[in-house]
Parts: C-alpha cells; structure tokens; sequence
C-alpha cells in the first residue's frame, strides 16, 4: 500500500495540503502491491510472477506498471482454491489390475 513519511508538512494555512494525504491512503485502502501479496503469503515475489504468466493467481488491477491486488478478491481466491483432502490412513487402495 502506499506508504507517507511520518514528517510530511503539515501547514495550516492550506487545508488542502492536510486532507491530501488521508485522500491517497482512501484510494488504495483495501489494495496490496505484489511484494506485500507474497509476503503476505509466505511466497517470493517471483512465484506471484509466474502465477500471473500462468493465468492462475489472484485477479489483479494495473495501474500504468504498479500491479495491485484487492485485498477482498484475493480471500475470494484463496477459498476457491480450497480443497478437502482425506486423512492419510484413509487413503484408497490401488485398483486390482485386469487379467
């Protein structure tokens, strides 16, 4: 997300050049960039990369070259890809070949 130095101006005589920052932080609330998708993931920022060459990953946003991903859409993602998995001491047995 986009990050604002703690020391930015802060003059009163201009109200604009108060509510400019919390207007910028408003527009990418909810969005993550590519680094803070993998570690948010426990991934490197090259396998987000791949997922994207590979059309499997999250949807995403561009804006000019910077890659966002809405935070909503990615928890979306993540539980379609949930899956159920038997216990490993329940596991089919092979199929008996043909004589």
């Amino acid at each position: 997300m986009l990050k604002l130095p703690n020391d930015l101006p802060q003059e009163s005589s201009t109200p604009s050049s108060q509510t400019l920052p919390s207007k910028l932080k408003l527009v990418l609330d909810g969005f993550l960039r590519r680094e803070e998708l993998a570690q948010q993931l426990g991934l490197s920022p090259r396998t987000i990369d791949r997922w994207e060459a590979l059309r499997k990953g999250p949807p995403r946003v561009c804006v000019g070259r910077t890659i966002l991903y809405k935070i909503e859409s990615v928890r979306e993602w993540l539980q379609s890809n949930e899956r159920q998995f038997s216990p490993v001491n329940q596991r089919r047995k092979p199929l008996a070949r043909a004589r």
